[in-house]
Protein backbone atom coordinates (compact mmCIF):
# COMPACT_ATOMS: atom_id res chain seq x y z
CA UNK A 1 0.00 0.00 0.00
CA UNK A 2 3.03 2.14 -0.01
CA UNK A 3 2.90 2.52 -3.88
CA UNK A 4 2.44 5.67 -5.53
CA UNK A 5 4.02 7.87 -2.15
CA UNK A 6 6.80 10.07 -3.65
CA UNK A 7 10.56 9.22 -2.89
CA UNK A 8 11.53 11.62 -0.65
CA UNK A 9 8.39 10.84 1.41
CA UNK A 10 9.52 7.28 1.70
CA UNK A 11 12.94 8.10 2.71
CA UNK A 12 11.25 10.29 5.46
CA UNK A 13 9.04 7.10 6.37
CA UNK A 14 12.76 5.00 6.59
CA UNK A 15 14.39 6.94 8.83
CA UNK A 16 11.36 6.78 11.08
CA UNK A 17 10.68 3.30 11.03
CA UNK A 18 11.97 0.80 13.61
CA UNK A 19 12.60 -3.30 13.07
CA UNK A 20 11.79 -5.22 15.82
CA UNK A 21 12.57 -9.16 16.06
CA UNK A 22 10.44 -10.71 18.58
CA UNK A 23 9.99 -14.23 19.48
CA UNK A 24 7.14 -16.59 19.58
CA UNK A 25 3.90 -16.35 21.93
CA UNK A 26 5.88 -12.62 22.41
CA UNK A 27 2.60 -10.08 23.19
CA UNK A 28 2.55 -6.63 20.89
CA UNK A 29 -0.09 -5.17 22.34
CA UNK A 30 -3.24 -6.44 24.66
CA UNK A 31 -7.20 -5.65 23.78
CA UNK A 32 -7.30 -2.16 25.41
CA UNK A 33 -4.13 -1.02 25.47
CA UNK A 34 -3.96 2.39 24.01
CA UNK A 35 -2.45 2.44 20.49
CA UNK A 36 0.30 4.48 19.38
CA UNK A 37 2.61 2.51 16.20
CA UNK A 38 1.41 0.47 12.73
CA UNK A 39 2.91 -2.73 12.24
CA UNK A 40 3.86 -4.10 8.87
CA UNK A 41 4.93 -7.93 9.21
CA UNK A 42 8.47 -8.66 7.65
CA UNK A 43 8.96 -12.18 8.67
CA UNK A 44 6.81 -14.78 10.53
CA UNK A 45 3.36 -14.17 11.55
CA UNK A 46 1.24 -13.46 14.00
CA UNK A 47 -2.28 -14.18 15.97
CA UNK A 48 -4.75 -11.85 16.43
CA UNK A 49 -7.03 -12.34 19.25
CA UNK A 50 -9.64 -11.32 21.91
CA UNK A 51 -10.09 -12.48 25.20
CA UNK A 52 -6.44 -13.30 25.23
CA UNK A 53 -7.06 -15.57 28.13
CA UNK A 54 -9.23 -17.19 26.53
CA UNK A 55 -7.72 -17.17 23.68
CA UNK A 56 -10.41 -16.92 20.66
CA UNK A 57 -8.23 -16.36 18.04
CA UNK A 58 -9.40 -14.17 14.69
CA UNK A 59 -6.86 -15.02 12.63
CA UNK A 60 -3.74 -15.35 11.51
CA UNK A 61 -1.21 -12.46 9.62
CA UNK A 62 1.77 -13.31 7.80
CA UNK A 63 4.19 -11.29 5.96
CA UNK A 64 3.47 -7.96 3.77
CA UNK A 65 0.19 -7.53 6.30
CA UNK A 66 -0.26 -4.98 8.84
CA UNK A 67 -2.29 -4.26 11.79
CA UNK A 68 -2.61 -1.75 14.50
CA UNK A 69 -3.53 0.69 11.80
CA UNK A 70 -6.28 2.31 13.68
CA UNK A 71 -3.77 4.20 16.20
CA UNK A 72 -2.23 6.48 13.68
CA UNK A 73 -5.54 7.13 11.68
CA UNK A 74 -7.30 8.75 14.45
CA UNK A 75 -5.95 11.67 16.70
CA UNK A 76 -7.62 10.84 19.86
CA UNK A 77 -6.19 8.05 21.74
CA UNK A 78 -7.56 4.82 20.08
CA UNK A 79 -7.78 1.37 22.41
CA UNK A 80 -6.63 -1.51 20.42
CA UNK A 81 -9.22 -4.18 19.84
CA UNK A 82 -7.64 -7.40 20.04
CA UNK A 83 -4.57 -8.91 21.50
CA UNK A 84 -1.45 -9.52 19.10
CA UNK A 85 0.83 -12.57 19.90
CA UNK A 86 3.81 -14.27 17.44
CA UNK A 87 2.32 -17.30 16.30
CA UNK A 88 5.66 -18.68 14.51
CA UNK A 89 9.31 -19.06 15.98
CA UNK A 90 10.04 -15.41 15.53
CA UNK A 91 8.55 -12.38 13.70
CA UNK A 92 10.35 -9.38 12.05
CA UNK A 93 8.43 -6.46 12.24
CA UNK A 94 8.05 -2.70 11.13
CA UNK A 95 6.34 -0.25 13.12
CA UNK A 96 6.06 3.39 12.68
CA UNK A 97 5.13 5.56 15.53
CA UNK A 98 1.79 7.87 15.11
CA UNK A 99 3.36 10.95 15.58
CA UNK A 100 6.21 9.95 12.99
CA UNK A 101 3.48 9.07 10.65
CA UNK A 102 1.67 12.63 11.44
CA UNK A 103 4.61 14.42 10.84
CA UNK A 104 5.54 12.95 7.19
CA UNK A 105 1.67 13.05 5.91
CA UNK A 106 -0.30 14.68 8.02
CA UNK A 107 0.86 18.43 7.48
CA UNK A 108 2.59 18.45 4.18
CA UNK A 109 0.23 16.67 1.51
CA UNK A 110 -3.63 16.07 2.78
CA UNK A 111 -4.28 13.92 -0.35
CA UNK A 112 -1.30 11.73 0.54
CA UNK A 113 -2.19 11.22 4.16
CA UNK A 114 -5.97 10.32 2.56
CA UNK A 115 -4.70 7.95 0.04
CA UNK A 116 -2.40 5.71 2.74
CA UNK A 117 -5.60 5.88 5.18
CA UNK A 118 -7.65 4.47 2.54
CA UNK A 119 -4.78 1.94 1.21
CA UNK A 120 -4.98 0.63 4.98
CA UNK A 121 -8.89 0.57 5.58
CA UNK A 122 -9.88 -0.32 2.20
CA UNK A 123 -13.60 -1.90 2.75
CA UNK A 124 -13.44 -0.09 6.53
CA UNK A 125 -13.26 3.50 4.98
CA UNK A 126 -15.77 5.59 5.77
CA UNK A 127 -17.20 9.22 3.77
CA UNK A 128 -14.62 10.94 5.77
CA UNK A 129 -11.95 9.49 4.69
CA UNK A 130 -13.50 9.09 0.49
CA UNK A 131 -14.27 12.66 0.68
CA UNK A 132 -10.92 13.79 2.04
CA UNK A 133 -9.19 12.93 -1.18
CA UNK A 134 -10.06 14.76 -4.71
CA UNK A 135 -10.86 11.53 -6.71
CA UNK A 136 -12.83 10.48 -3.79
CA UNK A 137 -15.34 14.01 -4.05
CA UNK A 138 -15.83 13.30 -8.11
CA UNK A 139 -16.27 9.80 -7.34
CA UNK A 140 -19.09 10.23 -4.73
CA UNK A 141 -20.57 12.89 -7.15
CA UNK A 142 -20.75 10.71 -9.76
CA UNK A 143 -22.50 8.26 -7.34
CA UNK A 144 -25.11 10.48 -6.06
CA UNK A 145 -26.14 11.88 -9.48
CA UNK A 146 -27.19 8.45 -10.35
CA UNK A 147 -29.21 8.77 -7.14
CA UNK A 148 -30.27 12.33 -7.86
CA UNK A 149 -28.68 13.91 -4.94
CA UNK A 150 -26.32 15.80 -6.27
CA UNK A 151 -27.09 19.09 -5.01
CA UNK A 152 -25.45 17.38 -1.56
CA UNK A 153 -21.88 16.75 -2.29
CA UNK A 154 -22.04 20.11 -4.25
CA UNK A 155 -23.33 21.82 -1.23
CA UNK A 156 -20.62 20.25 0.88
CA UNK A 157 -17.60 21.11 -1.28
CA UNK A 158 -19.05 24.53 -2.03
CA UNK A 159 -19.32 25.10 1.98
CA UNK A 160 -15.81 23.29 2.47
CA UNK A 161 -14.28 25.92 -0.24
CA UNK A 162 -16.12 28.55 1.34
CA UNK A 163 -14.41 27.89 5.01
CA UNK A 164 -11.16 28.19 3.82
CA UNK A 165 -11.67 31.65 2.13
CA UNK A 166 -9.72 34.51 3.60
CA UNK A 167 -10.67 37.32 1.67
CA UNK A 168 -13.83 38.75 3.28
CA UNK A 169 -15.32 40.73 0.03
CA UNK A 170 -14.74 36.70 -1.62
CA UNK A 171 -17.01 35.04 0.98
CA UNK A 172 -19.52 37.57 0.68
CA UNK A 173 -19.98 36.64 -2.92
CA UNK A 174 -19.27 32.70 -2.05
CA UNK A 175 -21.65 32.68 0.58
CA UNK A 176 -24.40 34.53 -1.09
CA UNK A 177 -24.09 31.68 -4.60
CA UNK A 178 -24.40 29.23 -1.73
CA UNK A 179 -27.26 30.23 0.00
CA UNK A 180 -29.51 31.45 -3.43
CA UNK A 181 -27.91 28.23 -5.44
CA UNK A 182 -28.75 25.69 -1.93
CA UNK A 183 -30.31 27.08 0.95
CA UNK A 184 -33.47 29.61 -0.31
CA UNK A 185 -36.85 28.86 0.43
CA UNK A 186 -36.96 28.19 -4.18
CA UNK A 187 -33.32 27.06 -4.88
CA UNK A 188 -32.60 25.90 -7.86
CA UNK A 189 -30.87 23.14 -6.22
CA UNK A 190 -32.37 23.17 -2.72
CA UNK A 191 -30.77 20.67 -0.08
CA UNK A 192 -32.60 19.01 2.73
CA UNK A 193 -31.60 21.60 5.64
CA UNK A 194 -34.12 21.72 9.05
CA UNK A 195 -35.86 25.18 9.43
CA UNK A 196 -33.34 26.20 12.47
CA UNK A 197 -30.26 25.96 9.80
CA UNK A 198 -31.84 27.97 7.06
CA UNK A 199 -33.43 30.74 9.41
CA UNK A 200 -30.07 31.12 10.61
CA UNK A 201 -28.62 31.22 7.99
CA UNK A 202 -30.81 33.57 6.44
CA UNK A 203 -30.40 35.93 9.26
CA UNK A 204 -26.46 36.08 8.91
CA UNK A 205 -26.59 36.47 4.95
CA UNK A 206 -29.46 38.58 4.77
CA UNK A 207 -30.06 40.68 7.92
CA UNK A 208 -26.83 41.14 9.53
CA UNK A 209 -24.46 40.39 6.30
CA UNK A 210 -22.43 38.20 8.75
CA UNK A 211 -20.25 36.58 6.33
CA UNK A 212 -17.61 34.07 9.19
CA UNK A 213 -15.42 31.21 7.63
CA UNK A 214 -17.79 28.95 10.26
CA UNK A 215 -21.01 30.45 8.49
CA UNK A 216 -22.06 26.91 7.09
CA UNK A 217 -20.25 24.58 9.22
CA UNK A 218 -24.10 23.47 11.35
CA UNK A 219 -25.43 23.02 7.30
CA UNK A 220 -22.59 21.03 6.09
CA UNK A 221 -22.18 18.75 9.03
CA UNK A 222 -26.06 18.07 8.51
CA UNK A 223 -26.11 17.57 4.87
CA UNK A 224 -22.39 15.12 5.40
CA UNK A 225 -25.26 13.40 8.13
CA UNK A 226 -27.61 12.91 5.55
CA UNK A 227 -25.54 11.72 2.98
CA UNK A 228 -23.54 9.12 4.93
CA UNK A 229 -26.85 7.67 6.58
CA UNK A 230 -28.88 7.60 3.08
CA UNK A 231 -26.21 6.74 0.38
CA UNK A 232 -22.92 5.82 1.65
CA UNK A 233 -23.59 2.48 2.06
CA UNK A 234 -25.21 1.72 -1.50
CA UNK A 235 -22.29 3.67 -2.74
CA UNK A 236 -19.46 1.01 -0.91
CA UNK A 237 -21.21 -1.62 -2.95
CA UNK A 238 -20.85 0.99 -6.34
CA UNK A 239 -18.87 0.59 -9.57
CA UNK A 240 -17.85 3.98 -8.68
CA UNK A 241 -16.67 3.15 -5.38
CA UNK A 242 -14.02 0.19 -6.75
CA UNK A 243 -12.67 2.02 -9.97
CA UNK A 244 -12.01 4.91 -7.34
CA UNK A 245 -10.24 2.63 -5.30
CA UNK A 246 -8.66 0.36 -8.81
CA UNK A 247 -7.43 4.06 -9.64
CA UNK A 248 -5.29 4.03 -6.16
CA UNK A 249 -3.60 0.63 -6.85
CA UNK A 250 -5.88 -0.44 -4.38
CA UNK A 251 -6.52 -3.83 -4.43
CA UNK A 252 -10.25 -4.95 -2.99
CA UNK A 253 -9.85 -8.55 -2.19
Amino acid sequence: FLTGIPEDMLTSLATSVSIQEVPMDHVIFRQGDVGDAFYIIVHGSVRVETNHDEGTNLGTLGPGQYFGEMSILFSDEHARNATVVVSSDKAILLSIDKDSFQRIFGSSNNTLAAEFELRVLKHSANLKHILAHPLGVTSFRDFLEKEHAGENIDFWSAAEDFATCTCESTRTEKATSIWLLFCAEYADRQVNLPHSITSKLDDCINTKNEFEPDLFDAAKKEIFKLMERDNFGRYKKSTEFSDFMSRLGILML
